[in-house]
């Protein structure tokens, strides 16, 4: 109970002071209530949950056939990876709702982890086809950026590759 009453009074605090302009223009919105980026399903990540990771993002849609084939390969790269071992996560092109994202990733039978937004903390590449899958190094750098189906041996091989460099 008491929490709530603290974010009540934070967000009537932050509405009276910013002179009616929307909570996400006020720049608090980062401080106080930002939850991390939100997946598909609803739940948040925390901001820097991926931090110290590498990480590979499918860029895909529903549009794109080849996108279609290259998901079941994308979930068995998922399943066969653990805990501290590389993060698969997908990424929509056409940067659909939640709920409509949810709705598609069901649809499509994609396994992993699909963002809503893309995190402020990596820099968004320019994409010029799809499917593209970016390869994340632990410092949020993109190292290595993957055009057209992938598969295992490909993604196995390209992340080694992206380490070693």
């Amino acid at each position: 109970m008491r929490s709530n009453v603290l974010v009540l009074c934070l967000l009537f605090s932050t509405f009276s002071l910013s002179a009616c302009k929307p909570l996400l223009e006020t720049g608090l919105f980062n401080t106080w209530l930002n939850q991390g980026t939100e997946l598909a399903e609803g739940d948040y990540a925390p901001a820097d949950h991926w931090r110290g990771q590498w990480r590979i993002v499918n860029i895909w849609a529903e549009w794109c056939k080849p996108c279609w084939q290259e998901i079941p390969e994308l979930n068995q790269f998922y399943a066969l990876q653990g805990p501290n071992d590389v993060q698969l996560l997908g990424f929509n092109f056409d940067e659909l709702e939640q709920e409509d994202l949810l709705q598609l990733k069901q649809e499509m039978s994609i396994q992993f982890p699909v963002l809503t937004l893309w995190p402020e903390a990596w820099i968004k590449p320019e994409i010029k086809g799809l499917p593209a899958t970016i390869i994340i190094s632990p410092d949020d750098k993109v190292k290595k950026i993957l055009w057209g189906p992938q598969d295992l041996t490909s993604l196995h091989k390209a992340i080694e590759q992206a380490k070693s460099n």
